[in-house]
């Protein structure tokens, strides 16, 4: 007896063995928003362009398993809809049809997905929440590591053997700070400073980084080519983006292999953009490993902790640009990074580079804040090597007692402290110490304060990284309201 259709409730069709439209009923009309004479005859290819791979196939399913169920994008008048379908075979007076029922998802599918996503968001939310937790604790261990070893080495009685040992010991502490700056990228709890910047001046300045990011048997070229343009970044941030782009090329490279590292101006919907690109002739990517390559944790390599691109990847967000890779297997990979140009803005020079003269601290009384033991001894001492009288405090609180009580000549904060946080101190060192220096130091931070310091210290850092701040802060006028 022939199927009637008309009495299904839900979508139904009839289609030839090659995909024209033989008949559908009142409910597939209203799913597509057309009557039935604007597609009886036409292809279903026409509706569904994404079924025409697997039609064939699913012909040949139905006639050997009775039955075949999917799942296909349809093109109907109302936009475009996903639908889930089961269709079986019949032969009516002697023609071999394909009958198909099918039922509109959309809905469910989008609630599913928007349902995922969120989920996804939580999870990313929380883990940039553990990570940036961690970074903040071992970036305090770090700074007894670090500054420590580069202050021991600088000893003129240590021996070869043990002054080799210790520039180890510095070299594998900045590899672990460049760990928890990408856990800190990733969290988005790094500290920002957007400046304007020359973007290209920016990578001709990092050649020599460039040079110690790749191995010695890749060849390198660094060829900048946008021009006098004006970006707003962060410069340590744009660095990092370089760099961990230039290591992970070198990563895919064989013996004798390049990266290519340049730049020019595009265009995207009218607005110039600055156009960062890393490339190399290395193994190039799959279709599965490009789909995840952003994602934190997801590594080809054993020996990597997969941080670096997704560390890239926020830090472009954060700086309001985009990032995308083209590349398959065996053709090597190139990177895009965009960063919007600032019209108009001239872009400004790097200032050269003056060799530091270290300024005597004997006699000056200094107050080192911080609620984490060992950065207070570390920092302490390498204040009385060079003089200065030091006081410490444990957390805000004291601090604010300490600067109540006592002058000091320099003062010296950690962000983040109970009690008080060092950019709550801030107003407090103007109006108690109103010229001493105030520099804060953090292995974190993702807020400021209303009044700035003099100067800012990222956590871990060596001990000419500080000596380098303390003679900057001494030798320059201070800034106050």
């Amino acid at each position: 007896m022939p199927i009637d259709l008309a009495q299904i409730p839900i979508a139904a069709a009839l289609f030839a063995p090659d995909g024209v439209i033989v008949e559908v009923n009142l409910a597939a009309e209203k799913l597509l928003g057309v009557p039935a004479g604007m597609v009886l005859g036409k292809s279903v290819f026409a509706l569904a362009p994404s079924i025409v791979p697997l039609w064939q196939g699913n012909v040949e399913h139905a006639r050997t398993h009775g039955s075949v169920t999917g799942e296909v994008e349809v093109m109907t008048a109302g936009g475009p809809l996903i639908v889930q379908f089961v269709s079986s075979l019949l032969v009516r007076d002697g023609v071999e049809l394909v009958q198909t029922y099918a039922l509109d998802v959309t809905a469910h599918k989008t609630a599913q997905e928007l349902e995922e996503r969120l989920a996804t968001k939580h999870r990313e939310e929380s883990l940039g929440l553990v990570a940036g937790g961690i970074a903040h604790d071992f970036n305090n261990l770090l700074v007894g590591v670090l500054a420590e070893a580069s202050a021991i080495a600088d000893d003129d009685a240590l021996t070869n053997e043990v002054r080799d040992a210790l520039r180890r010991i510095e070299t594998a502490a900045k590899r672990m700070a460049q760990l928890t700056r990408q856990l800190l990228a990733y969290s988005g709890r790094g500290r920002v400073v957007i400046a304007l910047l020359d973007p290209d001046a920016q990578l001709r300045e990092l050649a020599e980084p460039i040079g110690r990011a790749v191995r010695d048997d890749v060849v390198v070229a660094i060829e900048p080519g946008a021009g006098p343009v004006a970006i707003e970044a962060d410069p340590a941030l744009l660095r990092q983006i370089v760099l961990s782009l230039v290591s992970n090329g070198s990563d895919a490279v064989g013996t004798g292999g390049h990266v290519t590292v340049g730049s020019r101006v595009v265009s995207v919907d009218g607005a110039p953009w600055w156009q960062l690109e890393v490339a190399d002739d290395g193994i190039g990517l799959d279709p599965l490993t490009l789909a995840r390559i952003f994602d934190p944790f997801f590594t080809t390599k054993v020996d990597r902790h997969g941080l670096g691109l997704s560390a890239v990847h926020g830090i472009v967000r954060r700086l309001r640009g985009h990032i995308d890779v083209d590349s398959a297997a065996g053709r090597g990979a190139r990177f895009h990074v965009r960063l919007p140009i600032v019209p108009g803005a001239q872009p400004p020079t790097i200032p050269r580079r003056t060799p530091a003269i270290t300024s005597p601290l004997a006699g000056i009384q200094v107050l080192i804040a911080d609620d984490e033991p060992s950065v207070r001894t570390t920092v302490r001492r390498l204040f009385e090597r060079r003089g200065a009288i030091v006081s410490v405090a444990a957390d805000g609180s004291e601090a604010e007692a300490l600067l109540r009580s006592k002058t000091f000549g320099f003062v010296l904060l950690d962000v983040e402290m109970p009690g008080r946080r060092g950019y709550e101190l801030v107003p407090i060192v103007r109006e108690t110490q109103p010229s001493a220096p105030v520099l804060l130091m953090s292995g974190f931070t993702d807020t400021r304060g209303d009044v700035e310091p003099d100067g800012f210290l990222e956590k871990p850092f060596t001990s000419r990284a500080l000596d380098a701040m303390i003679d900057e802060l001494l030798a320059k006028p201070l800034a106050r309201p």
